[in-house]
C-alpha cells in the first residue's frame, strides 16, 4: 500500500468522521430532555458546560484535520460558532430543553480553543502516523 493510498484513506476516514461529529451535535443537542443521558461529568460543578467544551473541542479538532487544505483556522470558527448558536436556540422548541447562553460559551470555548491548538494536531496526528524508523545495520555486526 503506498503512501498516496494511504493518505487518501486517511483523507477520506477524516471526512466522514467530521460529518459524523456534525450530525452528533445535532442530535445531541435536538434531543428532548427526557431522552437526553448525561455523563458523570455533567454531575460535577458546570459539568455540563464541560461536556460542551469537550465535544465542540473534539468536532472542531476532528472537522479541522479533515478540512484543513481547504478552511482556514478563523474560517472554521466563523462557521461553527454560529452552528453552535443556531443548535442552542433550537434547544428552545424542544420538549425539556431550553437555550443557555453560559452552554454557548461554553460551546464555543471547545472551538476556539481546538481551533487554537489545530496545527499541534495535525503534527501528532502526522507524528502517531509516521512509520517507526528500521534501525540501520552497522559494518561488521552480524544478523
Amino acid at each position: 500500500m503506498g503512501r498516496l493510498t494511504v493518505h487518501a484513506r486517511l483523507s477520506t476516514l477524516l471526512k466522514l468522521a467530521a460529518w459524523g461529529c456534525v450530525i452528533a451535535l445535532v442530535l445531541l443537542s435536538e434531543l428532548p430532555g427526557r431522552d437526553l443521558v448525561r455523563t458523570d461529568i455533567a454531575k460535577l460543578g458546570y459539568g455540563k458546560q464541560l461536556e460542551h467544551v469537550i465535544a465542540y473541542f473534539g468536532a472542531t479538532t476532528i472537522i479541522g484535520l479533515a478540512y484543513q487544505a481547504r478552511i482556514s483556522r478563523l474560517a472554521l470558527v466563523l462557521v461553527l460558532v454560529p452552528f453552535a448558536a443556531a443548535l442552542e436556540i433550537g434547544q428552545l422548541y424542544v420538549p425539556d430543553r431550553g437555550a443557555s447562553v453560559i452552554d454557548f460559551a461554553a460551546s464555543t470555548t471547545g472551538i476556539i480553543a481546538a481551533s487554537l491548538l489545530l496545527p499541534l494536531a495535525g503534527r501528532v496526528l502526522v507524528w502517531v502516523l509516521s512509520p517507526a524508523p528500521v534501525p540501520q545495520k552497522r559494518k561488521g555486526q552480524a544478523g
